[in-house]
């Protein structure tokens, strides 16, 4: 669940950065005073985020931050890309990894377990996820679903598949 102040710097950072190509994949703010605020950002056209697009998206956030002026404290801005062992913040990014392996943390227990280790399978509707679990490293059979709201955090896991996959712009 996004904090309000979260929700605040995406409302106002999210059309900037569409207008620029970007979309906005995460917002982390660390620390108390002199806080550090990163941005974690992914460009539309699925291309490597740049050291020029930082600076850009960096520069435009930053001015449009200080003008809005809710963020009180001192804080450093930072933007970044996901990377290839990526976060999985929203549904369409578990239809988009379908086939690789991930860690989740569930809510609630799923199979007796939160801790889940699986390859995702896609999203089945508008709120739920198909994956195939993973029991001491070997895929079981069959898919089950979980309900998007049930994932506290997600994270694809570094393969060489998924190397390979980034290597060749696959995903």
């Amino acid at each position: 669940m996004k904090s309000f102040l979260d929700e605040r710097i995406t409302e106002v950072l999210e059309p900037i950065l569409e207008e620029k190509g970007f979309e906005l994949i995460e917002i982390n703010l660390s620390g108390s005073g002199n806080s550090i605020l990163q941005l974690v950002v992914e460009r539309l056209d699925r291309k490597n985020v740049t050291i020029d697009d930082c600076v850009s998206i960096s520069r435009s956030a930053g001015v449009t931050l200080d003008v809005e002026d809710f963020i009180k404290n001192a804080y450093r801005l930072e933007v970044t890309s996901p990377g290839i062992d990526r976060k999985l913040t929203k549904l369409e990014h578990f239809d988009r990894y379908k086939g690789f392996e991930a860690k989740i943390e569930s809510r609630t227990p799923l199979n007796g377990h939160t801790n889940i280790k699986c390859q995702l399978c896609g999203v089945l509707n508008s709120d739920s996820i198909r994956l195939r679990l993973m029991n001491e490293g070997k895929l079981e059979t069959d898919e089950v679903n979980i309900l998007f709201s049930n994932v506290k955090k997600a994270k694809l896991i570094l393969t060489d598949e998924l190397i390979q996959a980034s290597q060749s712009n696959q995903i």
